[in-house]
């Protein structure tokens, strides 16, 4: 069975989440049957929050050796949810903050060296958000529904970078390795949604919107300055994407169902666009030499267009 949790009392929540100060804080408070907490602090100006309203949830913080200005926020309402945060060896400045309303979710995060920040939240049943950020990392991660996965791992370490996630739906699943300069923006809304992003790219760019159910988009950056952005409205729609080398320029604009659109930029500057409208239309484009352009359009059923750019 589902909770709801009435606006009024979840700013009361969260605004007592604020009133702690530095010098290794921690506050954590209780309410229902089975609820079990642990925090582990060690070093300078630690802060921990742990509120807990409902039956069975765990929360644990443990923000590690060589610790200095972290601050570990978890609130769990409803019943069998799990929450960990580990801030590990020699982290500075982090923060992280956990909200999980509903049965059965579970998030887990990690945060090492310097300047981490994130923002998490699960509303429903059986969600699961793992976070792993490895320096000047910045990642927000929203989830409404049931069975919806997110897993992100993110290493900013000398310039930064910046992920942001949002499904609203059911067994939506979202993996992403980000690397460092990278920025990715996904919104997955509908039900059996997945998206695969490897973003191994200096000041990568990837912006997608997946609109409907058991579409899916796998995306491979590596190089400088690449940049994809799309959307996939509809059902069981397809994009795979692959960028090597430096400044090239894709995107996908599906509308209907059961659409493919691959695109392989095996070289530098090139550019690539693909609009479909209709169902069961397959787009192919091959650039393996470098300023290339290509663009497919296709409208109705069945169409199938191959560009090849060498």
């Amino acid at each position: 069975m589902r909770s709801c949790l009435p606006l009024a009392a979840f700013a009361v929540l969260l605004a007592a989440a604020s009133d702690l100060h530095a010098d290794n804080s921690s506050l954590i408070n209780q309410a229902g049957d089975g609820n079990n907490a642990t925090v582990d602090q060690t070093g300078l100006l630690n802060e921990a929050v742990i509120r807990q309203n409902g039956t069975g949830n765990e929360g644990s913080i443990f923000q590690g050796a060589v610790a200095e200005s972290n601050a570990a926020n978890i609130v769990q309402v409803g019943s069998d949810n799990d929450a960990s945060v580990y801030q590990g060896p020699e982290s500075y400045f982090s923060t992280a903050s956990v909200y999980q309303q509903g049965t059965g979710n579970r998030a887990e995060v990690e945060q090492s060296w310097y300047a981490n920040e994130l923002q998490i939240s699960s509303i429903g049943d059986g969600n699961l958000i793992s976070a792993t950020q490895q320096g000047l990392a910045q990642a927000e991660a929203y989830q409404i529904g049931n069975d919806n996965s997110v897993t992100l791992t993110q290493d900013g370490i000398y310039h930064g970078t910046r992920m942001a996630v949002y499904q609203v739906g059911d067994e939506n699943l979202a993996t992403i390795d980000q690397g460092d300069a990278g920025q990715i923006t996904l919104a997955q809304n509908g039900n059996l949604n997945s998206a695969q992003i490897m973003q191994n790219t200096l000041f990568g760019e990837v912006t997608f919107n997946q609109v409907g159910d058991s579409n899916l988009l796998t995306v491979e950056q590596s190089g400088r300055s690449n940049v994809f952005s799309g959307s996939s409205a509809g059902n069981d729609n397809r994009v795979e994407l692959v960028q090597w080398f430096d400044g090239n320029q894709a995107s996908v604009v599906q509308n209907g169902d059961g659409n493919l659109a691959d695109i392989r930029q095996l070289a530098e500057y090139n550019e690539a666009r693909v609009n479909q409208m209709g169902s069961a239309n397959q787009a192919f484009i091959l650039q393996s030499a470098a300023g290339m352009n290509a663009v497919i359009q296709q409208s109705g059923t069945g169409n199938t267009a191959t560009v090849n750019q060498q």
